[in-house]
């Protein structure tokens, strides 16, 4: 079998039209023709039926079974195409999410900085859903991500660096602010202001709600973590916040969860399971590490 046969078939069904199959791959038409005759050939069965009165293409089951195993053929290939090139390779696509990358691989990145490593990640930046998508396309080496479990797929390995616990956060004159600690459910009736969808504190958020069996009202929603901060302490309502993102700097009160168990914000160091990495990329790696332990030594 012909890895080209089966590009040409894929391309096919998408087109569902062999001129333009070939105009795609600056082919003859025959090429194309041949190519799906190859294939029937090989599977013993009919892929595709021409309807000449409509002047279209019906897909056979044949047709759409080898057609899924065919694009996660030519998926492998080019991932296979990019890793053999990215043995040689001496930087990082390194795959960072705003919460994480703000608050916490900016201490790291001081130690990386010190030891001259820092300029080899190639940061790409997106919520932790999006880069676990980009590290299983083979568009990224490796990512930090952040979960609310302990991260557990069959293609990606995740090794957690990091747990930190959801903080209540209210303004220094909320009459909140005299409390150490707080029940979830006891803040049924407070306003809300949350961190928009894609984030992983609505998640958990949904689930406290849901196990204590309260509604509490968001009034607003944000992506921008320093306008959500701003906005609770001016006592326009109270946060849910990992401790990750909370600095001294803010001047919030921070209260602790009695929920048991309690919510934890997991932080892993996430890559491709098959992938194997330069030794260049490997020294990265524990670089990384190695910067993380200390740090949470240190903490």
């Amino acid at each position: 079998m012909k890895i080209k046969d089966l590009a040409y078939f894929a391309a096919l069904i998408k087109l569902k039209n062999f001129t333009a199959v070939a105009d795609q791959f600056k082919v003859s038409q025959p090429t194309i023709t041949y190519a799906v005759k190859r294939l029937e050939d090989e599977f013993a069965t009919k892929l595709i039926q021409r309807d000449q009165s409509h002047q279209s293409l019906i897909i056979t089951p044949s047709g759409e079974q080898l057609y899924q195993h065919a694009t996660r053929i030519l998926a492998e290939i080019e991932l296979t195409k990019a890793d053999m090139l990215n043995l040689n390779a001496t930087d990082l696509r390194f795959g960072l999410p705003p919460i994480i990358g703000t608050y916490y691989f900016s201490k790291l990145a001081q130690k990386l900085a010190a030891n001259g490593t820092i300029q080899h990640f190639k940061t790409a930046d997106g919520g932790s859903k999006e880069l676990l998508a980009s590290l299983e396309a083979g568009e990224l080496d490796v990512a930090l991500l952040g979960s609310a479990i302990p991260l557990q797929t069959d293609t990606i390995t995740a090794k957690v660096i990091e747990r930190h616990h959801f903080k209540i956060v209210v303004a220094p004159d909320s009459p909140l602010a005299q409390k150490p600690a707080v029940a979830f459910r006891d803040l049924a009736h407070e306003k809300f202001i949350m961190l928009a969808e894609g984030f992983m504190h609505p998640v958990v958020f949904k689930n406290l709600s849901d196990v204590n069996q309260i509604k509490p009202e968001i009034i607003y929603r944000t992506n921008d973590v320093s306008v959500l901060k701003s906005m609770i302490h001016e006592n326009v309502g109270i946060g849910f916040l990992t401790e990750t993102s909370i600095t001294p700097a803010d001047d919030l009160v921070v209260l602790d969860l009695l929920d048991e168990p309690q919510p934890i914000f997991y932080i892993s160091l996430a890559y491709r399971k098959p992938q194997f990495f330069s030794p260049k990329q490997q020294a990265l790696i524990s670089n990384l590490e190695q910067a993380a332990r200390d740090y949470r030594l240190e903490h």
